[in-house]
């Protein structure tokens, strides 16, 4: 029987999935899986873009995560209680957020920002400064307004429920959120969680925001004390894993699943193949459909975007408020500086001013200087839509739900031909990484493994 027997696992991809999939499995009671991950860079990568800072100016702490790992309580229950397990220490992390305001299109060269118009500490930790260059009247005039309008959204997030298919743009006009409170408050805020462009996250499914919303509401934020590579160095012991090799197919076989790959440095062209008994396809969709025949036509239909994160020293991005540094620093806060464009197209760039006295910023816009510039990262950000929700919640649902046009979602289901998906964008919800984890939780649970911090909790 298979259960007597060592079942050979695939994982491809060695993000935070892909590893917790691997850990997972390999600490099975029964022993029953030889694990193998495969991941087509050089290195893992849950903390390949990351960087370590020489001389750091600020503190000891000299790591800075790329993507930002910065996380929330009452969202990302499943990711604290892994991090418990593992014995990943992490503190909690107020922020100081500063909004500003680009005069000039994000393609345009020197785009020249205006003052800083508010500034906003997370759970209210202490009373942000007032911008220099606004004077005390206007200043609670716009408190006021801000102050409002916030109220009035999360009392509709709990209040008012989202209709299926609903965009956020559309439950934010039904709700009649002020526009003007949309496109310089929250959008900006979330698009520090989401990193797209604001017509992209107003296209998200109304229900991911306003369930992010309730779930974070009043928590605190958290950051890993030691950077993501601490999670990283414990998700891969013990595990066999096999850097530079890029997937080029994953074919269903009679018995078993057909893993064929090259050397992602060009270094040799010849394709190697080897047979397992199930795969775990840990990468994004755009990778999915690319090797994995059965799902071609619909992870074209899920989208992304390639986001781009600099890290430098040139404060010129920043505007020049230096009481806001100071009031960060003295409440122990993490200041983020978002700077949104004024054209018809909004986008909002970020710059986390970190511990160690870099610069990360974001979605970039406004020029930076190549000689402060200390590493550049390129990242793929899955996306959501309507759409896509549909055809996510087709693959992984649990129920029979029937939808009304069978042809718009994929008959395969998760598990099918002996292969699995696992990542942040493999459930209903933001594209985080709780949704890496409870992805990684579901594909455990199928293979009879028992989650450690899950019985260590019950």
């Amino acid at each position: 029987m298979e259960s007597q027997q060592c079942i050979r696992v695939a994982i491809v991809g060695s993000g935070m999935a892909g590893l917790v999939t691997a850990n997972l499995l390999l600490r099975d009671d029964r022993k029953r899986y030889a694990v193998k991950v495969f991941e087509s860079g050089n290195s893992l990568s849950l903390d390949s873009a990351s960087v370590s800072i020489p001389n750091a100016a600020r503190t000891s702490s000299d790591r800075v995560d790329l993507p930002m790992r910065a996380f929330a309580g009452g969202f990302y229950s499943n990711l604290k209680a892994l991090y418990d397990y593992l014995g990943v220490q992490y503190h909690s992390q107020p922020f100081l957020f500063e909004f500003a305001r680009s005069t000039n299109a994000p393609s345009q060269q020197g785009a020249q920002r205006d003052a800083t118009y508010f500034a906003h500490a997370s759970n209210l930790h202490q009373l942000a400064p007032r911008p220099s260059t606004i004077g005390i009247i206007p200043y609670l005039m716009e408190f006021a307004y801000m102050a409002a309008c916030y109220v009035w959204f999360s009392l509709c997030c709990f209040l008012v429920a989202t209709h299926p298919g609903e965009t956020l743009q559309q439950y934010l006009e039904r709700t009649w959120t002020p526009e003007r409170f949309v496109t310089y408050y929250l959008v900006p805020l979330i698009s520090g969680v989401t990193t797209c462009p604001h017509k992209t996250l107003l296209a998200f499914p109304a229900s991911d925001v306003i369930e992010y919303k309730r779930r974070t509401h009043k928590a605190p934020h958290y950051t890993v004390s030691e950077g993501v590579q601490a999670a990283q160095d414990r998700l891969v012991r013990g595990v066999d894993y096999e850097l530079g090799a890029a997937i080029t197919a994953v074919e269903p076989q009679e018995k078993g699943v057909k893993v064929s790959w090259k050397k992602s440095d060009g270094s040799d062209d010849s394709v190697q193949s080897e047979y397992f008994d199930r795969v775990v396809l840990a990468v994004a969709p755009d990778v999915v459909g690319r090797v994995f025949e059965p799902l071609r036509h619909h992870m074209t239909r899920i989208p992304t975007a390639v986001v781009e994160s600099v890290v430098h020293t040139d404060s010129s991005v920043l505007a020049q408020e230096p009481q806001m540094q100071n009031a960060a620093d003295a409440h122990g806060a993490q200041l983020i500086h978002l700077n949104t464009s004024t054209t018809d197209t909004h986008t909002t760039e970020s710059h986390h001013v970190q511990p160690c006295g870099a610069i990360v910023t974001t979605c970039p816009f406004s020029p930076i200087e190549p000689s402060l510039t200390i590493h550049s990262a390129k990242f793929t950000r899955v996306l959501r839509s309507p759409e896509s929700q549909r055809i996510v919640n087709a693959m992984f649902r649990e129920t029979e739900e029937t939808f009304s046009d069978e042809k718009s979602v994929p008959l395969w289901k998760n598990g099918d031909d002996n292969v699995w998906l696992v990542g942040g964008w493999c459930w209903d919800g933001m594209v985080l990484l709780e949704g890496c984890v409870i992805s990684a939780m579901r594909v455990a649970h199928a293979f009879g493994v028992q989650i450690p911090w899950q019985s260590e909790r019950a």
